[in-house]
């Protein structure tokens, strides 16, 4: 082993310790923080560990490394998240459900070494004694959205989770407050959204007549679930699952996500934005049986929407108001009762493999009925005789009159 001894005396005040041996060492800056981490570099005949450890002016520096090593700075421990340990609500050997806690980021990033969801449910599986443990991630959540969370076990889960959320084929159900009052009860949010790569924000296309580079669709549909002075509680179910897509969307019309404090403004009711994945329904890629998980609302959105209900009731009462007069509650549309059964059959074991008998054709408004025009339907084999309505009596002053007329 070839050692290599170096010493010398810093020149300006501020330069960070990582960055000095970079340009006098001329390594990397990967291999000045591994030599740094080994303690191989000394500052006034003290060792550092710290790359970010600030110089003065005339401190002695000395290095004594191996040139020909490669040397690579040691991982730092990644903090616990928000939420203690992993909620799990489902999981088979290919795929596992979670609840995640608002705050804490799906998977790790390279820039931080915050704890992430990810990381959280691989220590979990290897104390429980797998020793290889390999998890997949098929959809993320913004970190400081909270709810349900699928990930995959295995690479034939994984391959088959990315084709459903592809081809949108699942149900993905939200709650959010709002802040301000939707004037309708329901409807659907279509446009195409584009990342800016400076803020990395997304932001509605406005139509114009050239295609914009990197825009793609996105569609939200919603319904309004309460309503609150100043806000409003919808439901939201996702058609497409674009990054950011129904904070984005709902702000873009004026009503944004009570305390998102990227497109909308903080508030004195949540710390983040009142937004909760609270359904994820799937067919399961690798046994194809249908799967509903759902999460409940968290302690955070629960005691904002109680101090909203209660300023709600106290303004009630100062107007006079009794009772319910005045309350939103959501109607429930024949239509809308329809698409529930559509979206429940995509869902359920029977589908499109159920037998033909089993479907029975609706009759077309166009047609109308047959009708027989007071005359008796023919009986059929085994039937009995339809019985016929009693005459009426003559009037009085009118002779019955039976038989043929005389010519």
């Amino acid at each position: 082993m070839a050692r290599l001894n170096k010493s010398w005396k810093a020149e300006t005040d501020g330069t960070a310790l990582a960055t000095e041996l970079h340009t006098i060492l001329e390594v990397s800056h990967r291999q000045a923080k591994g030599i740094i981490d080994a303690g191989m570099a000394k500052v006034n005949g003290e060792a550092v560990r710290t790359a970010g450890h600030r110089l003065k002016a005339g401190d002695e520096l000395a290095v004594a490394f191996d040139p020909d090593t490669a040397y690579s700075a040691i991982p730092k421990p990644r903090k616990r998240g928000p939420g203690g340990e992993v909620e799990i609500l489902w999981e088979d050997k290919h795929l596992i459900f979670v609840n995640k806690p608002a705050g804490l980021l799906t998977v790790p990033t390279e820039r931080t070494h915050e704890a992430c969801l990810a990381d959280s449910i691989t220590d979990l599986y290897r104390r429980r004694g797998f020793k290889r443990f390999h998890l997949y991630i098929a959809h993320r959540l913004d970190r400081f959205t909270s709810g349900v969370l699928v990930f995959a076990k295995t690479p034939e889960a994984l391959n088959g989770l990315k084709n459903l959320f592809e081809e949108h084929h699942l149900n993905r159900i939200y709650k959010a407050i709002l802040v301000g009052e939707l004037p309708e009860n329901a409807g659907t949010l279509t446009g195409k959204l584009v990342e800016h790569s400076k803020s990395l924000k997304m932001s509605v296309v406005q139509p114009k007549k050239g295609e914009t580079k990197g825009a793609k669709l996105a569609i939200t549909h919603y319904r309004v679930l309460e309503r609150l002075p100043g806000y409003t509680v919808v439901e939201v179910r996702l058609e497409t699952g674009r990054r950011n897509q129904i904070r984005v969307q709902f702000a873009d019309r004026g009503f944004p996500v009570l305390g998102d404090q990227v497109y909308g403004q903080t508030s004195h009711l949540i710390d983040r934005q009142a937004l909760h994945a609270e359904l994820l329904g799937i067919r399961h890629p690798v046994t194809d049986e249908s799967i509903t998980v759902s999460a409940p609302i968290p302690k955070d959105m629960e005691v904002a929407l109680k101090a909203l209900r209660n300023l709600h009731r106290v303004e009630r009462a100062e107007a006079g108001v009794k009772g319910e007069e005045g309350i939103y509650k959501p109607k429930i549309t024949k239509g809308r009762k329809l698409a529930r059964v559509d979206r429940a059959q995509r869902f359920s074991d029977k589908g499109a493999d159920a037998p033909a008998e089993a479907k029975r054709e609706r009759p077309d408004a166009s047609q109308k009925p047959r009708t027989s025009f007071g005359r008796p339907r023919p009986s059929r084999p085994g039937e009995a005789e339809p019985k016929r309505a009693p005459r009426k009596p003559a009037e009085a002053g009118r002779p019955r009159v039976s038989g043929k007329p005389k010519k």
